[in-house]
């Protein structure tokens, strides 16, 4: 596995980075990572997702250190993890799980038919607007350092070296992020909306072509396949060029 010198610097900020491959060509972002370790059903998962969360930075050293990669990381036991491919393994069938979600989306970018296992991280980075843990969003609003640490990191971390050079990027995290804000941080211009009511997403384009930016809703619950369907035509677009 090359871990590249921006994904290096990045770790440098001492922030949460995300999980999966980082040399992918394609970044989702999501509102914030969800835990519930009160009362959710699997609490063992839940507190090894928070614990997890925490770890990020240091997790990522050490793979860095002992240059580890995908193939060496073996399915969870439910005790460590590795952000490099998170709950490796684990079969996630609650139909509007946003992992789920996100591996509809990987199958119908990569023609992965028929496909049940969760490994959408083979293919994508996935990290996260908000670094603020909460478990549904009006939990996460309602926190008093919310917008500030909202606006620390889009400040820091999303305008990193190793964020802008992603060329597909999925802000699939609704109002936390606005159509200005889009194109300052990824340097992209508004092209045009897709999708039905509720189900829309925004394109955004660099003036080369070469970056594509896509904001949707997150990506959980009711979310249509027609809606991630739309998302990953305009994906194979840059894909296949």
């Amino acid at each position: 596995m090359n871990y590249s010198e921006n994904f290096k610097q990045a770790i440098e900020l001492g922030t949460y980075l995300g999980t999966g491959n980082p040399n992918s060509k394609i970044l989702v972002i999501g509102k914030e990572v969800a835990t519930d370790v009160e009362e959710g059903i699997d609490k063992k998962l839940e507190t090894q997702n928070l614990v997890s969360f925490n770890n990020n930075c240091n997790d990522w050293k050490k793979n860095i250190n002992e240059q580890i990669s995908q193939e060496n990381i073996p399915n969870w036991n439910g005790n460590e993890n590795n952000p490099l491919y998170a709950f490796k393994g684990v079969k996630i069938k609650k139909e509007g799980h946003t992992w789920r979600k996100y591996q509809k989306l990987n199958n119908l970018i990569f023609d992965k038919k028929n496909n049940n296992e969760i490994n959408f991280q083979e293919e994508f980075f996935i990290t996260e607007m908000s670094i603020l843990p909460s478990k549904t969003t009006s939990k996460a609003q309602k926190m008093s350092n919310f917008k500030d640490e909202l606006k620390k990191r889009k400040e820091s971390f999303f305008n990193s070296d190793y964020i802008q050079d992603f060329p597909i990027i999925i802000l699939a995290c609704g109002n936390y992020i606005s159509g200005e804000e889009i194109t300052k941080i990824f340097k992209v211009k508004f092209i045009e909306e897709k999708g039905s009511e509720r189900q829309k997403f925004w394109i955004h384009w660099n003036d080369e072509k070469t970056k594509l930016v896509i904001h949707t809703r997150q990506l959980s619950a009711n979310v249509s396949n027609e809606l991630l369907l739309g998302i990953a035509n305009e994906i194979k677009k840059i894909l296949n060029k």
